[in-house]
């Protein structure tokens, strides 16, 4: 067993990255952009969750849970918003949501990272709790 190891932050990132990875196959996108959208999200927010498990305590406190897996969330999330911030082209039929994300830019930059966060800070309020 890995030290210090918190299962509650894994829990709650499996948690996110179910739920956001069955977000795709409720629109009307390409089949095989749905698997590969659906385990890519899944997956990336369940790793935050792992990430956030296995990260040492920086403290004692009150909301040092959330805050250290916030910051963790963020950093984690830069790779994926960089990505975000270059546009790609979709299919005309696509929602009007993934056109307004596949445009790139500063918005999609700031959305990944802030969600990152939030899945983070939710992941390390986990923590003290036994699961």
């Amino acid at each position: 067993m890995i030290p210090n190891f918190h299962k509650g932050p894994l829990l709650v990132g499996c948690v996110w990255g179910l739920l956001t990875g069955i977000t795709p196959f409720f629109q009307s996108i390409d089949p095989t952009a749905r698997w590969t959208l659906g385990l890519g999200l899944g997956l990336s927010y369940a790793s935050i969750g792992l990430l956030v498990a296995v990260l040492p305590d920086i403290g004692h406190g009150q909301g040092r849970g959330w805050f250290q897996g916030a910051v963790a969330g963020l950093l984690y999330s830069v790779p994926g918003a960089v990505f975000t911030m270059v546009p790609y082209p979709l299919r005309d039929d696509a929602p009007r949501y993934w056109h307004e994300f596949a445009a790139g830019g500063t918005r999609a930059f700031l959305l990944t990272l802030a969600f990152g966060a939030v899945v983070g800070a939710t992941c390390g309020a986990a923590r003290k709790r036994r699961f």
